[in-house]
């Protein structure tokens, strides 16, 4: 029998991204692939009780949820080593990260992720058939494009609408190339995905921009689950365990710089 033209992950049903809101006002990207790489679904949602029973029909079996959100929070204050961590090895790029820390509201009593994890019975060791990890854009579409700068396509004070626009498109273009990545990422039949696109092109103002790239961004979350799997050497968790850890798929340069600062 010949050989796959791209190899698959095994053991996992579906790859669940989530670019969750630190709070309960903000509004949380949601997306999920199977094993082929083709996106079955992807959607937004507000309140808890609407993220998981959104969550729970494709985390029931084997599963990789990557959250896009700090899970482990202890730190009193400032950033936890794993952001401290991203920020020195990926922060050439303008890839560094917010603070989490439980001075932070949002941290005060666990995370939020944290929450959700535990309610679908999710585990954080990468060897959980029902795993659960955080994971962060903007770096790994820095490793999967092999880009000098971060996509400035996210809302910051002096970028214009033509600008972030433009820098929308590029990532939506960017997504719908890794149909011949390995592993491929296949996006293009499906509807909710058309409807992303045609909703960007006709853009007029940053608001519409803005209510795409949390759906967008779990996409990212999703593809980063499948990449782990099917790759996990090109993967590392940065930080550990009890303090906080955020997974980034990494070069073999990266790598080799991380692993000889």
């Amino acid at each position: 029998m010949p050989a796959p033209e791209h190899p698959v992950a095994p053991g996992v049903e579906y790859f669940v991204g989530v670019d969750l809101a630190w709070g309960q006002r903000g509004t949380t990207g949601l997306a999920v692939l199977d094993h082929t790489g083709s996106l079955l679904d992807v959607t937004t949602r507000q309140t808890d009780e609407d993220i998981l029973d959104w969550l729970r029909p494709w985390t029931a079996g084997p599963c990789f949820v990557a959250f896009d959100a700090p899970i482990i929070v202890v730190n009193p204050s400032g950033h936890r080593s794993c952001e401290r961590l991203v920020s020195r090895h990926f922060g050439r790029f303008g890839a560094s990260c917010h603070a989490a820390n439980t001075a932070n509201p949002s941290f005060t009593n666990g995370s939020r992720a944290l929450r959700l994890a535990d309610a679908l019975d999710l585990g954080l060791a990468p060897t959980s058939p029902r795993r659960a990890a955080e994971v962060y854009p903007h770096p790994a579409l820095v490793t999967f494009f092999d880009l000098p700068k971060i996509l400035t396509y996210k809302h910051k004070p002096g970028r214009d609408f033509p600008h972030l626009h433009s820098e929308l498109l590029r990532l939506i273009t960017l997504l719908d190339s890794l149909a011949d990545a390995s592993p491929p990422l296949l996006l293009k039949s499906n509807p909710e995905w058309h409807a992303i696109r045609s909703a960007a092109e006709s853009a007029t103002r940053k608001s519409h921009l803005k209510r795409l790239e949390d759906a967008i961004d779990s996409v990212v979350c999703a593809y980063i689950a499948l990449y782990t799997t099917t790759h996990p050497t090109k993967t590392l968790l940065l930080g550990t365990p009890t303090t906080g850890q955020i997974l980034v798929p990494v070069s073999p340069t990266q790598a080799h710089q991380i692993d000889h600062p």
